[in-house]
C-alpha cells in the first residue's frame, strides 16, 4: 500500500525583551515543512534524515528614523535523524539580525521514541510518542550605537532603557518537548529557552534583561480526499506563550499532490498577517517559498516578508522502528508491514 512522505519546513515568534520589545526567537512561515525547528521532539520521527536551511527577509523595506534598513533578517540551517529503533539525534542553527539586535544560536537535541499500540495492530493505525531535551548555546549582541530613535534624534534624550555601547553576552538554555504522532496526524508541546539566566548586557536604571520562556504547541493532519490518496489537504495549527505576551496562533492549510507539488495559505492571528505557501520537491530534494503580507500598522513602510527554503532527504536511516514512512503513494501493497525483509522476520507491521 502507500509508503510516506511527509517533507515539512520552516516558523516562529516575536517575543519580548524584557522592557524593550525585539524579537528573542525567530519566525517561520513555513513551519510546517520543518517541525523540528519548533519541537525537537520530531527527531527521528521519519525514515530519513531530513536536512533543511531556510533564508527569511522579514517586513522588507522596513527603515528606521534615518532610512536604515532595520527589518529582521534570518539564515537556519537544521538537521535531524534517528540512530536506532529509539533514539534519535537533531540539531541547528541560525543567525537573526534584527537592527541593533542579532543573535547566533545553536542548538542539540537527543530523543526517545517508542510505540504506543500492539504489535499487531495495523501499521498506519499504530501510535507513537517521543520526548526530546535540547541545549540551546546563544551569543546575542545589542550595538546601540546602530539605534535611532525618536527621543534621541529630535528630543536629543538617551532612552535609559537601553545601553549606550555594543554589548555582547554568550549564555545557554534548555529546551524539553514531546510529540505525539501517526501516520496521518501529529501534535506535540515543547518549551525553549527554560533556566537561562539573565543576560550581561545592563541599562542605566539597572534593568534586568533575561529571555523569555516560549511554550509551543504545534497539531497537524494529512488527510488524502482521493482513493489512490495521491491528493491531500494538511490543516496545521501553532501556537506560542511567553508570560510577557499574549498567545499568538498560526493556522496553515496546503494541498498536496503526491508530495511533489504543494500550494497553501497561512494567517497569523497576532499581526493580522496573510502568507501564501508554494514548494516543488523533484526526487530527495524540494524548495519552498512563502510571502507574508505586510504586518498591520506597518503595511505602509513594508512590502512584506518573503521566506526560502531548500531542503533533502538523506536515506540512510530507512529501515529504523517507530518512524513514519518517506511517501504515502508508491506502493500500497506495503502498508501491512512497510519495512518487511525478504527471508527474515518482521519488526514492524501487522499480519506477519
Amino acid at each position: 500500500m502507500i509508503k510516506l512522505k511527509n517533507i515539512i519546513i520552516l516558523t516562529a515568534v516575536l517575543l519580548l525583551f524584557t522592557n524593550v520589545k525585539a524579537q528573542q526567537l525567530p519566525v517561520y512561515t513555513q513551519y510546517v515543512f520543518n517541525e523540528y525547528v519548533m519541537n525537537p521532539a520530531v527527531a527521528g520521527t521519519v525514515d530519513h534524515s531530513p536536512i533543511r536551511m531556510s533564508y527569511r527577509d522579514q517586513w522588507s523595506g522596513f527603515t528606521d528614523i534615518k532610512g536604515n534598513n532595520v527589518a529582521p533578517k534570518t539564515f537556519s540551517f537544521s538537521a535531524h535523524t534517528p540512530i536506532s529503533n529509539s533514539l534519535a539525534f537533531g540539531g541547528f542553527a541560525y543567525n537573526d539580525v534584527t537592527g541593533p539586535i542579532s543573535q547566533t544560536t545553536g542548538q542539540v537535541s537527543y530523543s526517545w521514541r517508542g510505540c504506543l499500540s500492539p504489535q499487531s495492530c495495523f501499521w498506519d493505525k499504530k501510535k507513537f510518542i517521543s520526548f526530546a531535551y535540547g541545549v540551546r548555546f546563544i551569543q546575542w549582541a545589542f550595538d546601540e550605537t546602530q539605534t535611532e530613535d525618536y527621543s534621541g534624534t529630535i528630543l536629543g534624550i538617551n532612552d535609559p532603557v537601553l545601553p549606550n555601547t555594543i554589548e555582547t553576552d554568550f549564555l545557554i538554555s534548555h529546551t524539553v518537548a514531546s510529540y505525539f504522532y501517526t501516520e496521518y496526524f501529529y501534535a506535540g508541546l515543547s518549551a525553549q529557552n527554560l533556566f537561562a539566566r539573565a543576560l550581561k548586557i545592563q541599562t542605566h536604571q539597572s534593568y534586568e534583561n533575561r529571555l523569555t520562556p516560549e511554550y509551543n504547541f504545534m497539531a497537524g493532519a494529512y488527510l488524502p480526499f482521493t482513493e489512490d490518496r495521491s491528493l491531500a489537504v494538511e490543516p496545521s495549527i501553532l501556537t506560542k506563550t511567553t508570560s510577557w505576551s499574549e498567545t499568538q496562533v498560526d493556522v496553515s492549510l496546503r494541498f498536496i499532490y503526491e508530495n511533489s507539488v504543494w500550494l497553501g495559505s497561512s494567517y497569523r492571528a497576532s499581526e493580522q498577517a496573510f502568507a501564501f505557501l508554494f514548494g516543488v520537491e523533484r526526487g530527495d530534494w524540494f524548495i519552498g517559498y512563502s510571502y507574508d503580507t505586510a504586518v498591520k500598522g506597518i503595511d505602509n513602510y513594508s512590502s512584506g516578508t518573503h521566506e526560502v527554503a531548500l531542503g533533502i532527504n538523506l536515506s540512510m536511516f530507512a529501515n529504523f522502528d517507530n518512524v513514519r514512512l518517506k511517501s504515502r503513494f508508491k506502493n500500497r501493497r506495503m502498508l501491512l508491514n512497510p519495512f518487511r525483509r525478504t527471508g527474515s522476520s518482521s519488526r514492524r507491521g501487522a499480519g506477519v
